[in-house]
């Protein structure tokens, strides 16, 4: 039996009543401690017939941390060295913490500088209000402006709401805060402990010379606890790390050091402040000129022709933006610099903000290039520059608006299998740094102008493609649904009993996917349990194959398992606690596979809340990797409509991931030895991009995720250790990647809630292409 404090029960062999047996204690299928069933039992005799003329020492009692118990899900006793099971697995109580009920007021945490995170109880509206006292006065206050996913089921969505102490506090002193809600109760993790640097740690120590051999310890220590600032600082931002004068780009050792730029300006609004931007430029020459066509991203083709080739035919490229568009004082001449230091690149391209109706503007800072959002969103397409030669191609091509002539670059098709190691020479280069503030276009044109483009451009790749409109809030949007490749997937869904959890599973696959072109493959780690072994004869007569893999939980071991059983051309990976909401995931995905350099598809996962749990991994936060959106609930946009267009990223979880089967294969599948439960995903992922393979999330895929509900969360002492080494050998393999992942930003911050605030400092503002370093070879031992 199990009760709050602890596992007890007896095991005794009718033949021989003398025999102790040893037994050994599973917690989530993991052993974790052992006993010698030799303790009395006073009921013995009584209570089982079959038992005489023994003593009736043959109990046993394992005690279990509360706290542990807490996070567990499955509980088992089995004979040590034999397997043998007592009894059926029991499903842990759900128990609350000690003390009663968990505050009702709700928790907080400290994120890192002056940012703090945290959830509001129940009762909590968009008007509550949070305070943060610091010696008894208020010194910040805010309000629920996203969601947390708390605990477990359909009602764990809380009100979600950051926090940012004022910057005076920037000053390496350690302090403690008190966070309160508007009925002045205390909020759990009150009061928080905080200490922040104005620019950082490795910033602070700099300007001290006494401690210049502390750097190592304290880049390290900004990567680890990382600051940030919310996108409402941004004027602040801006003028602590760009107020000064901006130097125009060093150029002197390239050919041309002040080069002539030829600038074409889109639409026909706001002309005046565009030209008055352009008259402050530094360390360029140009000339410019204004195009219309009917809408703000179009043009008349003719006039851009006579453009190229009068005005602006001794430049050397052109700019191109909606007409407008405020440019920095070196926002022309990075743009030159950086196709000057790539000069195999098709097009470069800055981040910039978007003006708002009021006069204020919101940042939107871009990744390295990726294809399929230049498809969905055209991201690229609002600020860029091409070589002239390059934009009379796409003239002549016949583009008439911003997204044809930046996709026209890209019409020759990648040929079939992994780029080279640098595929980078023909990829369009990103400048990161806000290069210009742009007006607001509106969404519905400009996505019409967007599938023209793409029907264009996918035609010129002879891609059969079907081409909708999507919905963005900001930024053009469109589906590209592919043709999804012939071909067969094999279906792996690992799991231990838990048929409460494998069987809405199977349904949902029944009922959304034709298993009849595919095949589901239920890899069984050791189920006891008379009711899952039964659904398993039950499943395998509707054509599911049930492979037994015995031993310890090792998640990679048990896919590479199922990897080299399956039969398919594409492998699914499908944790048995996903759940298939519609039909057309799966087609969803494949369609993405058809490109021939993908390498692996993910879906975007929520928790029955309807909160977001997977929006796709980001590298870096805590020099560690973390799912994108996890305070963003299905609907929302997401940062610069991110939920809403599929898009490159440098990982996707191995809950819900698509890949080719002889691939995963050539790649000796998961990393059983590194990373055995955590990480493994992230592993495979990188080892993909470093041979120039990409990785896609795939958001319109949508799949219910009970995330850790079969296996439990690794919150207890067992696990911490085995997620910490797990952990160092991912930042001693992929060091090189987590500091500077080229899906994401180095202008957004890097602490748990990626794309949510502005980086303190920025990071590296060189320009870049995509591109993943290989992995690092760690000899064994280390």
């Amino acid at each position: 039996m199990v009760s709050p404090t602890g596992i007890c029960g007896h095991v005794f062999d009718p033949r021989d009543p003398e025999k102790r047996f040893i037994v050994e204690l599973l917690i989530d299928g993991v052993p974790t401690a052992i006993a010698r069933a030799e303790l009395h039992v006073a009921h013995l005799a009584r209570d089982e017939p079959s038992y005489r003329d023994g003593d009736g020492c043959h109990g046993f009692v394992f005690n279990i941390d509360r706290a542990a118990l807490g996070v567990t899900r499955q509980i088992e006793v089995r004979l040590a060295n034999r397997g043998d099971v007592l009894a059926p697995p029991l499903l842990a109580p759900a128990l609350e913490p000690e003390g009663g009920d968990a505050n009702p007021a709700g928790a907080v945490r400290w994120l890192g500088g002056l940012r703090f995170n945290g959830w509001l109880g129940k009762g909590a509206d968009a008007t509550s209000r949070v305070r943060a006292l610091h010696d008894g006065q208020i010194v910040a206050e805010t309000m629920p402006a996203h969601w947390a996913h708390v605990g477990d089921g359909d009602t764990a969505r809380a009100r979600g709401f950051d926090l940012f102490l004022p910057i005076q506090f920037a000053d390496g002193r350690a302090r403690q805060v008190q966070i309160l809600d508007d009925h002045e109760r205390e909020l759990s993790g009150s009061p928080c402990g905080f200490v922040a640097f104005e620019d950082g740690l490795a910033r602070f120590v700099d300007q001290h010379a006494a401690l210049e051999a502390q750097q190592p310890r304290t880049k390290l220590f900004d990567r680890r606890a990382p600051q940030s600032l919310p996108f409402s600082m941004l004027a602040h931002w801006r003028e602590r790390f760009f107020g000064a004068p901006t130097p125009a780009p060093d150029r002197a050792a390239l050919e041309n050091p002040t080069p002539k730029i030829g600038v074409a300006l889109i639409g026909e609004r706001d002309v005046e402040a565009s030209v008055a931007s352009l008259e402050a430029q530094r360390g360029c020459e140009w000339v410019a000129a204004v195009f219309e066509g009917g809408g703000e991203s179009s043009f008349h083709n003719g006039s851009l022709r006579d453009f190229l080739d009068g005005e602006a035919k001794d430049c050397e490229l052109v700019v191109f933006a909606p007409c407008g568009a405020v440019f920095e004082p070196t926002a022309l001449a990075q743009l030159a610099r950086a196709l000057a230091l790539f000069p195999g690149a098709p097009a470069a391209y800055g981040d910039f903000t978007l003006a708002q109706s009021h006069g204020g503007e919101w940042p939107v800072a871009l990744p390295a290039f990726g294809y399929e959002r230049m498809l969905e969103q055209g991201f690229a397409a609002l600020l860029f520059a091409l070589p002239t030669p390059a934009a009379r191609a796409a003239v002549a091509g016949g583009a008439e608006n911003l997204f044809r002539l930046f996709n026209f670059s890209q019409d020759a098709r990648p040929a079939a299998g992994p780029r080279p190691p640098h595929p980078a020479a023909a990829t369009p280069v990103h400048q990161p740094g806000f290069l210009a503030r742009l007006p607001r276009l509106e969404v519905v044109a400009a996505t019409q102008a967007l599938a023209l483009a793409n029907r264009a451009h996918l035609a010129a790749r002879g891609v059969q493609a079907k081409i909708e409109p999507g919905v963005g809030a900001l930024f053009a949007c469109v589906r590209v649904m592919r043709r999804a490749p012939r071909g067969k997937v094999s279906i792996l869904i690992p799991t231990r009993d838990r048929v409460d959890l494998l069987q809405p599973c199977l349904n949902s696959l029944f009922a959304t996917v034709d298993l009849a072109r595919h095949e589901a493959i239920v890899l069984d780690n050791d189920s006891s349990d008379p009711a899952s072994l039964a659904f398993f004869a039950q499943i395998v007569q509707r054509g599911v194959r049930v492979i037994r893999v015995g031993g310890p939980f090792n998640f990679a071991k048990i896919i590479n398992k199922g990897a080299s059983i399956a039969v398919g051309d594409y492998l699914l990976l499908l944790n048995n606690d996903v759940e298939a909401l519609t039909p057309g995931w799966l087609d969803e995905m494949l369609g993405r596979m058809a490109e021939p350099d993908v390498g692996a598809v993910g879906a975007t996962l929520l928790w029955p809340d309807g909160a977001v749990q997977h929006g796709g991994v980001v590298l870096g936060p805590h020099l560690a990797a973390g799912h994108a959106f996890n305070e963003r609930i299905d609907g929302d946009f997401g940062y610069a409509d991110l939920l809403s267009a599929t898009h490159e990223v440098s990982a996707v979880t191995a809950a819900c991931l698509l890949t080719d089967r002889r691939l995963f294969l050539e790649l000796g599948g998961f990393d059983g030895l590194h990373f055995p439960v955590n990480f493994n995903d992230v592993d495979y992922c990188l080892k993909l991009r470093a041979k120039g393979l990409r990785v896609i999330q795939a958001t319109q895929a949508k799949l219910l995720h009970r995330e850790s509900a079969s296996r439990g969360l690794d919150r207890r002492a067992d696990r911490k250790d085995r997620f910490r080494r797990e952990l160092e050998n991912l930042r001693a393999i992929w060091g090189e990647a987590l500091i500077a992942d080229p899906c994401y930003s180095p202008l957004l911050s890097l602490d748990e809630f990626p794309f949510s605030a502005l980086s303190w400092p920025p990071r590296d503002l060189r320009a870049r292409q995509d591109f993943s370093p290989p992995p690092r070879l760690v000899p064994p031992g280390f």
